[in-house]
């Protein structure tokens, strides 16, 4: 579905680097080493506005501090084949994004997924729960492996650089 977003691109690093993710109660996770260093990446198996209380257990089992981490969500203010990453802010009405921020406070930084816009502003639940459409799929692949590229490129990069590259459309061929 379209609220899944974050999780095709978790997927895309994970097939880049032939891992597999592995359940583990209320997440499911893996780890890549892009040269050398470890990135876990981490897929929350409670409900949307419960992720909070995934962030809230993998913090405090590995002590990482918040700015090594980053949140990936779906955004459907951004349109579709767009990627924003930024420092921080608010959840933007993400009720995923909310119940981390109510763990982490504000000042985390996070790469939205443009999902598209819905026609219909009082369907938007039902707009965040369907399937992508046939050319809206066709795009996931290109979308995700450069939403992935902004994640590695954050992390050996920092933000600044990465959001001047990768803030705006994806290059679709």
């Amino acid at each position: 579905t379209r609220h899944n977003a974050g999780f095709l691109v978790l997927d895309h690093l994970a097939r880049h680097y032939q891992v597999r993710f592995r359940a583990h109660g209320k997440y499911s996770s893996t780890v890549v080493t892009p040269k050398g260093y470890r990135l876990y990446l981490v897929k929350p198996l409670t409900y949307m506005n419960r992720s909070g209380e995934v962030v809230r257990i993998f913090l405090t089992k590995y002590h990482f501090p918040l700015d090594r981490v980053i949140i990936i969500s779906d955004d459907l203010a951004l349109p579709f084949g767009r990627i924003r990453l930024k420092p921080g802010g608010s959840s933007g009405g993400h009720k995923g994004l909310a119940s981390i921020i109510g763990v982490t406070g504000p000042d985390l930084p996070r790469l939205r997924v443009g999902i598209g816009v819905p026609v219909d502003q009082s369907a938007i639940v039902d707009f965040v729960l369907e399937r992508f459409t046939a050319a809206e799929q066709k795009a996931l692949p290109e979308i995700a492996q450069w939403a992935a590229q902004a994640v590695i490129s954050w992390f050996e990069e920092g933000i600044e650089k990465t959001m001047s590259k990768y803030n705006g459309p994806v290059p679709i061929a």
